[in-house]
């Protein structure tokens, strides 16, 4: 009660100028700079308060705020600045709305020298395609450019990126437990846009597509002016799911574009890089041109197009015999070992050894004698812009028939996307599956059951090549039914993790073999449990736009008993249709072994229709 009579007070003091106008005050766009959410800031730094209650109570945030523009001995913030020269759109705000008459403006250097610094002209929002061989980098990543005037080179521009901050003894369960769960403080990095592309582009073969924003001057400047005091006072409490990159970086903007109330809103419980993308592609006016930069894999890539197999050869025995021949005087081949000695110091985080380090600079110097390369101008595939991808939660029907059972039931995925969906908008052949649950009605036995609980499943179909050795896996935790015994609706807990090598017959197809190990457990085991190694062989095509086949072998050994006979084996082919990013139509047969019998099989065919949303 005390705050709100201070504030009373203060309103009618401030609110009227000299020439007795009075001015509304914006209680909306305050709510934005406070980062105010149901009631609370989502901001957890607590010198971004000025008042002890400034994170619950908005109006004795205010009271406070205006005391502290008026003592200009009151220093505040990390560096311990005068409020004016922390809170600068604070300031800016308050005094366009009258409530600061009569309070002389301090003079802010440093402020004044970060924003020259910055030579600001506009703002370009940057989306980092996801990243198939980390698990916490495959939903891709958000950041912003300051874009400078008059500029040469972008690559000198300012990114503006928000991140956690992990520990880093945190690896694997504990990254992924503390990133769900709460556990990370969120900062604020401002840094050369050309480390951003060293670390995303170049070094995690990541594409970077740069949207460019429409800003007036106004929104620009208050874009800035509020980066500086988030970026002087406080962290964020990391979230991957709801509180990550691109939900403060949406709230940021959500300050540039102050009487925009869509410019921060999403529909689910969670936000996705993918997904801030396609809103402000969906906002008018709000994005005028985008800018693909390839990844520097996809530019190795497409050199080793240009290559004939002959010339592959001989890049592979240079690097391999790190030595280059003296009548040399193929360009394309000393470009194509360059290359790949560049992506390999990348990809390998700098550690290129000596032998490899030496042989590059015999390649440059080399290089250096010939003619100078043709400059072309290439064109990349482009389809995983995320503008294009299906919404990531999806509902799905489908009847199913199990031997002589017949069954129907409905499935509710949370995200994100699989190996049979589309792939326009995402990279192909990849998958990150979560929270998904499925139930169905048995007629025959006219009992309603779960069919499958699935935590998390991963899949990264990477192709195998010479110049980028990196292997696929996949990984999956679920409870899903037990089809190899005599046993009607019933479950094991099901965990597996596979390696293996994936090779592309063409752009489209992707063969994969993997090897690994499983475990299940359940009561109608017969030890209430079983585990040991496993291999999988699958073919997957896209033909045209609208079509996807599948086809996989899986086969398990129960390691808990004699291998070589206590195995079951499952084959499948999936089908899959899909005339926009909306919807599709599946069908698929899968025939699997009882246990320890190639010959006594469980055959299910299902056809399914799915809806994005």
């Amino acid at each position: 009660m005390k705050s709100k009579i201070i504030l009373f007070i203060l309103l009618g003091i401030f609110s009227q100028n000299s020439f007795g106008n009075t001015t509304s005050f914006d209680k909306k766009y305050w709510l934005k700079l406070l980062h105010y959410t149901k009631g609370e800031s989502l901001a957890d730094g607590e010198k971004f308060f000025l008042s002890p209650e400034g994170k619950t109570n908005p109006d004795a945030e205010l009271a406070a705020t205006i005391a502290a523009f008026k003592n200009p001995d009151l220093k505040v913030g990390w560096f311990n600045y005068p409020a004016q020269c922390v809170f600068r759109e604070r300031y800016e705000f308050l005094k366009s709305s009258g409530l600061l008459n009569g309070v002389p403006e301090m003079s802010c250097p440093v402020f004044d020298e970060w924003i020259q610094g910055l030579n600001p002209e506009s703002i370009s929002l940057i989306f980092s395609s996801s990243y198939p061989n980390n698990p916490s980098s495959l939903f891709g990543h958000t950041l912003l450019r300051i874009n400078q005037k008059d500029k040469k080179n972008d690559l000198l521009d300012y990114a503006v990126a928000f991140s956690a901050i992990p520990e880093k003894i945190d690896l694997g369960l504990v990254f992924a437990f503390k990133g769900f769960f709460g556990g990370y403080k969120g900062l604020f990095e401002v840094t050369k846009y050309y480390t951003k592309v060293n670390e995303y582009n170049n070094g995690e073969s990541r594409d970077l597509i740069e949207y460019n924003l429409n800003m007036t001057p106004a929104e620009l400047s208050r874009t800035l002016n509020h980066l500086w005091e988030l970026y002087q006072t406080t962290y964020f409490d990391y979230y991957f799911a709801d509180e990550n990159c691109s939900a403060v970086l949406a709230d940021l903007l959500a300050v540039s574009y102050k009487d925009d109330d869509r410019v921060n809103e999403h529909g689910r419980w969670y936000y996705l890089p993918g997904e801030m993308v396609k809103h402000f592609m969906s906002l008018e006016g709000r994005v005028k041109s985008t800018n693909y930069r390839p990844s520097l894999k996809k530019q190795v890539g497409k050199m080793w197009e240009k290559l004939s197999s002959a010339e592959i050869s001989q890049v592979k025995d240079i690097v391999e015999m790190d030595d280059i021949p003296a009548n040399m005087t193929n360009a394309k081949v000393l470009d194509a070992v360059i290359a790949y000695l560049d992506f390999t110091h990348y990809r390998t985080k700098e550690k290129l050894g000596d032998r490899e380090q030496k042989l590059l600079r015999r390649a440059l110097i080399k290089r250096s004698t010939l003619p100078k390369a043709e400059i072309t101008h290439e064109t990349y595939d482009k389809n995983n812009m995320p503008e294009y991808s299906h919404n990531p939660q999806k509902f799905t029907f489908f009847t199913r028939a199990e031997n002589h059972s017949i069954m129907s039931g409905f499935e509710l995925k949370q995200g994100y996307h699989d190996l049979m969906s589309n792939d326009r908008g995402y990279d192909a052949f990849s998958q990150f599956d979560f929270l998904t649950g499925s139930f169905l009605y048995d007629y025959k036995n006219k009992k309603f059951d779960y069919d499958q609980l699935t935590l998390v499943n991963l899949v990264s179909l990477h192709e195998y090549r010479f110049y980028d050795p990196q292997l696929s896996w996949r990984a999956k935790v679920s409870s899903d039914r037990i089809y190899d015994l005599d046993c009607s609706l019933c479950h094991k807990v099901n965990a597996n993790a596979y390696g293996g090598f994936s090779f592309k017959f063409t752009k489209n197809s992707v063969f994969n073999v993997m090897a690994g190990v499983f475990g299940e457990a359940s009561s109608n085991l017969r030890k209430g449990f079983r585990a040991g190694p496993a291999a999988e062989i699958s073919f997957y095509t896209q033909l045209g736009t609208s079509y996807k086949l599948g086809l996989v072998n899986e086969i398990r050994f129960d390691a808990t008993r004699k291998i070589a006979d206590d195995y079951y084996n499952q084959i499948g082919i999936r089908h899959s249709l899909f005339n926009d990013n909306k919807r599709d139509y599946r069908f698929e047969s899968n025939i699997i072994s009882r246990f320890g019998s190639f010959t006594k099989n469980t055959i299910v065919h299902q056809v399914t229709y799915g809806q994005f949303f």
